[in-house]
């Protein structure tokens, strides 16, 4: 069962663990939701850095039946050409044979042998060989049938977007129909992230004159927001003046 979330535009009395729902981040998650309910897919998912891609991963992860669907984790440097191969296939217990084409033969029958829904993550994937991604492709369609043996998701910063340009992914490119892009909070959201991530009373505490500054100079990054935020507010015990934030907006280079 799946928890019901606060309304993102309620601000939080106590600070939360979880990552906040923001607008781009819920409709992600729902997407991955109702992709993972049909047939294996392809999917990208792209943003800056601290937007959540990989929280959205292991919440994810923490929400589905382990009996109904596997996740396989791949990061970038893990991910050559036949890094993924024998990944995937340690993952399935499947001893890799002498050679590299007779062990995608044996690991395409285990997976197709497989009654859950298997999602390969790649992580990073912008830093990825385009030789290793045209593989991650042709394993996943290793099957004699027409059927995907296994969903993809490409998880990246904004360059993956110019990566798969590339003429050679072209055949990658075209599969992808599921994309998603985590760009940010809406400033109407700000208030209510505050509050998510550090209760109601120490929001207070962030002067109302400078959160559009704040905003602006974080690019309305979560983790940027967050790493601010906390930094101002061990830099005293009472109000923030808005000096506190800029002086942490500068210690963060930003």
């Amino acid at each position: 069962m799946v928890s019901r979330r606060r309304p993102s535009s309620e601000v939080s009395t106590e600070p939360q663990i979880g990552p906040f729902p923001y607008a781009d981040y819920v409709g992600a998650r729902r997407g991955l939701r109702a992709a993972l309910a049909g047939p294996s897919f392809y999917a990208l998912l792209s943003g800056a850095s601290g937007m959540g891609k990989t929280c959205l991963l292991r919440e994810l992860c923490a929400e589905l039946d382990r009996h109904r669907y596997h996740v396989f984790y791949v990061s970038s440097s893990r991910a050559s050409l036949v890094g993924v191969v024998r990944f995937v296939a340690q993952k399935l217990h499947v001893t890799p044979r002498r050679s590299y084409l007779e062990t995608v033969d044996v690991l395409a029958e285990a997976i197709a042998a497989q009654t859950a829904h298997l999602l390969l993550w790649v992580d990073e994937a912008h830093e990825v060989e385009p030789a290793a991604l045209q593989e991650v492709r042709m394993l996943a369609e290793s099957s004699l049938g027409c059927v995907q043996l296994f969903s993809v998701v490409l998880s990246g910063l904004p360059p993956l977007l110019s990566l798969l340009d590339a003429p050679a992914l072209f055949p990658l490119k075209r599969r992808i129909t599921l994309r998603w892009t985590l760009a940010g909070l809406r400033r109407d959201e700000l208030d209510p992230f505050l509050g998510h991530r550090f209760g109601a009373a120490d929001a207070e505490r962030v002067p109302l004159s400078v959160r559009d500054e704040l905003f602006e100079r974080t690019q309305a990054t979560p983790a940027l927001l967050d790493r601010v935020v906390r930094q101002a507010l061990r830099s005293t015990e009472g109000p923030l003046d808005p000096e506190h934030t800029r002086a942490a907006l500068d210690l963060a280079g930003l």
